[in-house]
């Protein structure tokens, strides 16, 4: 016959079951999160412009640059620091989309035309009246993995501006990646899990 569990111990497992559920919680969160966001977010289609990426560490993927990383910082901004966040309205022009300007806070009650994209400061020059300053911002959307063997093949369709992005934006401004298209037509499709 066994002894009976102390406290102390019968404690320790009931903290240990209870740390173990919390991260199944917060891991399955964060699952949900983004398939909600691929599922749910709506559409644009961002033109990719070339990065020259290398990692011996991280598989192969295309280190995508965007029109939307390099945006103007208007007089009258707050002044942004390396970590701030930042709202870029995007316009539609055509098939794509492209900035059309910056805030501080999240702009409300756009036209269809127009979506805002939720991004993080890198690094923003302050506007000197006349001209404007400008901020590099990170959106999270600035790396994709690929099937091994295609990265080199993809970066050289950045290179000829033959590579386009589709991006799901959820209505907080949360951007993901759905997939990459070539000359309009999706070649790679980003599981939702």
């Amino acid at each position: 016959m066994s002894p009976p569990m102390t406290t102390s111990r019968r404690n320790m497992w009931i903290g240990i079951a209870a740390v173990a559920l919390a991260q199944a919680a917060v891991l399955g969160w964060m699952i949900w999160q983004r398939a909600h966001l691929l599922s749910t977010g709506r559409e644009i289609v961002l033109e990719v412009i070339p990065v020259d990426p290398r990692s011996l560490f991280r598989g192969d993927y295309v280190a995508l640059g965007y029109d939307i990383s390099r945006v103007p910082v208007t007089d009258g901004v707050p002044p942004l620091r390396r970590g701030s966040v930042i709202y870029v309205t995007l316009q539609k022009t055509g098939d794509r989309w492209h900035p059309l300007a910056s805030s501080t806070t999240k702009p409300e009650n756009l036209p269809p035309d127009q979506v805002v994209i939720k991004g993080r400061v890198d690094y923003a020059s302050a506007p000197t009246p006349p001209a404007t300053g400008q901020a590099n911002v990170h959106y999270g959307i600035e790396d994709f993995f690929v099937p091994e063997g295609t990265g080199q093949d993809l970066e050289k369709l950045v290179g000829q501006k033959k590579l386009d992005a589709l991006i799901a934006i959820d209505d907080s401004g949360n951007a993901g990646i759905k997939g990459l298209m070539v000359e309009g037509k999706r070649v790679y499709e980003e599981p939702p899990l």
